[in-house]
């Protein structure tokens, strides 16, 4: 659909998003759906500005990425609010959005709803987790953020199926938007200069895992698994990336700890592997997310280990079929010792799902937001 034949000039979009997120800086390393989304919007020539929000920081930047127009501002504080009037009651009706998209959490959220309202824009929530679950989320009497903004939103984008299916009965309009991946640098790279660059032992195999570490990834039950391998005389060793958490002790001679790696550094570290670990749990937490390192492994044409997780089977269900028999249950160390060793000799890859990169799935969004504007039914 054709966005100028409704309208005569591009869509403007104001993207308000939370700077950290994911351990990530969405800033500094152009991370994730916060940053890709406007990012794709804006060369494919519409008018976007991309507002960060940073809890952690003191400082305000404005930078410029092509088209893009980029603005981190500290929380509450005097840019933040200057930020948000001039977003509200710009008297310019030129710089007026007509969408206004929160990505975050449910603050955010309630931020860029505030400015949709005074300013007349569409709202649009984008919903990458179960926000109610974080730990700094609060219900106060007769009014639950989450409910109150996926009620009120034009648009409710969904990162997870099973998030989509929970909250779909509150929602006026809903649109599957997954994690994708950027496939300009997440290529498949060679295993040995891989490992040359990193300083990693060429000959072991490798078992590697990269991201967050809380319990409920089952960082502790692959550390197990891997041990379980060894004791059965076969040469293997862990490589593990991410922030580090106090619960998962890493101090073992066959653990390699990489550190919080840079974005940009991740791609060779993946591909120095033999095998790319997910070895979730289940809880609350972890099932309602949508991990962006589930399309990052795929794409870097590495054998897969990984539990029959929510995350997994219901947003990558082809995936899961072609690795009928070498999923483990959640928390079973033998079983997911018993599928490393299988992957370890068979090797099997799966297919890299359709319309994943974020290039693509900017553009199924986009093309709801004009259809949004244009009074069309978003699908």
């Amino acid at each position: 659909m054709n966005f100028r034949k409704h309208i005569d000039r591009p869509l403007r979009v104001l993207f308000v998003g939370k700077r950290f997120y994911t351990n990530r800086d969405a800033y500094k390393e152009q991370f994730g759906r916060i940053y890709q989304l406007p990012s794709w919007w804006a060369k494919a020539g519409h008018e976007v500005d991309l507002w960060l929000i940073d809890y952690r920081g003191s400082a305000a930047r404005v930078t410029q990425d092509e088209s893009l127009k980029v603005e981190t501002t500290p929380a509450l504080r005097r840019r933040f609010f200057a930020r948000w009037i001039s977003a509200s009651f710009s008297r310019r009706s030129v710089r007026r959005p007509d969408i206004v998209v929160a990505s975050g959490d449910c603050y955010i959220g309630l931020v860029a709803y505030l400015i949709a309202v005074v300013c007349g824009a569409k709202f649009v929530f984008d919903i990458y987790d179960r926000y109610d679950g974080y730990e700094g989320y609060r219900r106060l009497p007769g009014f639950d953020p989450l409910s109150f903004l996926v009620r009120r939103a034009d648009v409710s984008l969904f990162a997870s199926t099973k998030v989509l299916e929970e909250l779909r009965p509150l929602a006026k309009k809903t649109l599957l938007v997954m994690n994708g991946v950027d496939l300009a640098r997440f290529v498949p790279l060679p295993m040995k200069e891989s490992r040359v660059s990193l300083g990693l032992p060429e000959e072991t195999h490798l078992v590697g895992y990269f991201g967050s570490m809380e319990p409920e990834r089952g960082i502790n039950d692959l550390i197990d698994a891997v041990a379980v391998l060894r004791k059965r005389d076969i040469d293997v060793k862990l490589i593990v990336g991410g922030k580090a958490d106090p619960a998962v002790n890493l101090d073992y001679s066959w653990v390699r700890y990489l550190g919080n790696m840079e974005f940009a550094k991740m791609p060779v570290a993946l591909a120095s592997c033999d095998l790319l670990a997910l070895p979730y749990r289940q809880g609350s937490w972890v099932d309602n997310g949508s991990s962006c390192k589930i399309a990052e492994y795929i794409a870097m044409q590495r054998p897969i280990v990984a539990t029959r997780s929510p995350g997994l089977e219901l947003n990558f269900p082809e995936q899961t079929a072609q690795l009928d028999g070498l999923l483990a249950t959640p928390g079973d160390v033998k079983e997911l010792a018993r599928c490393l060793r299988i992957q370890l000799s068979e090797r099997r890859l799966v297919d890299m799902p359709e319309g994943i990169s974020w290039q693509e799935i900017s553009g199924s969004v986009r093309e709801a937001l004009e259809k949004l504007i244009a009074g069309e039914a978003v699908k």
